[in-house]
């Protein structure tokens, strides 16, 4: 399963923002949502000044890598094709400056008049989490998740996170920070697992639990 060690995420913080910004250019997995082929989502509804449209999307894909290598007896790919998104109304847990929304997220957006807040995470192996608040006049009418993945494999090949097995049955709980020091707010912390749906060319392959824990990182232009 896609999770990370205790000892990891001893150090997983710090890491996360070197993800941003460091790396060899020869493995950076460049998007760009007109020549690449990555399905990025439609631009995302209402007219708030903290929307994130197609183009803002790939620019902050651009700005971390999967962290390709051989990790615990997978193998972490290039990032997938396709971007998820996945939403929920209401269902949110508001504190003084965080909100938690949990349990199961259904597949596709939902519509308002306004994206109000945008909060940013990253997987310790370069998944890349983003959430839009989704508000109509002062309401909160929900929040849109969407999910970059990075591909693995076993060390023989077989796919386990891949273009090739769809990814459905998002559940979460996700813990959001307003972070006013950034433009965005954050992930402060998200705990998740979606099913990797089987590959007809590996028909021995059961679906799988791709089990992933998303966190904060820096504050990110975009």
């Amino acid at each position: 399963m896609k999770k990370i060690s205790v000892s990891k995420l001893v150090t997983f913080v710090a890491m996360t923002t070197l993800l941003w910004s460091c790396g060899d250019s020869k493995k950076k997995n460049s998007v760009n949502s007109s020549t690449t082929g990555i399905t990025l989502p439609s631009s995302p509804v209402g007219v708030g000044q903290t929307q994130v449209s197609a183009g803002n999307y790939a620019s902050i894909l651009n700005q971390v890598q999967c962290r390709t290598g051989n990790y615990n007896g997978f193998v972490i790919g290039n990032r997938l094709q396709t971007v998820y998104t996945f939403s929920t109304q209401g269902g949110a847990t508001n504190g003084s400056s965080q909100t938690t929304i949990s349990g199961q997220f259904s597949p596709g957006g939902i519509g308002g008049s306004e994206v109000s807040r945008v909060y940013l995470g990253v997987g310790y192996y370069g998944d890349v989490m983003l959430v839009q608040k989704v508000t109509q006049g002062s309401q909160v009418i929900g929040y849109n998740v969407m999910v970059s993945y990075c591909a693995m494999t076993s060390s023989s090949g077989a796919p386990y996170i891949s273009d090739t097995r769809p990814i459905s049955s998002f559940q979460a709980t996700i813990t959001l920070d307003d972070e006013v020091s950034c433009g965005h707010g954050m992930v402060d912390y998200s705990s998740t697992r979606a099913v990797s749906q089987t590959d007809p060319n590996y028909s021995y392959l059961p679906a799988f639990n791709a089990d992933t824990v998303f966190t904060k990182v820096g504050c990110v232009n975009f």
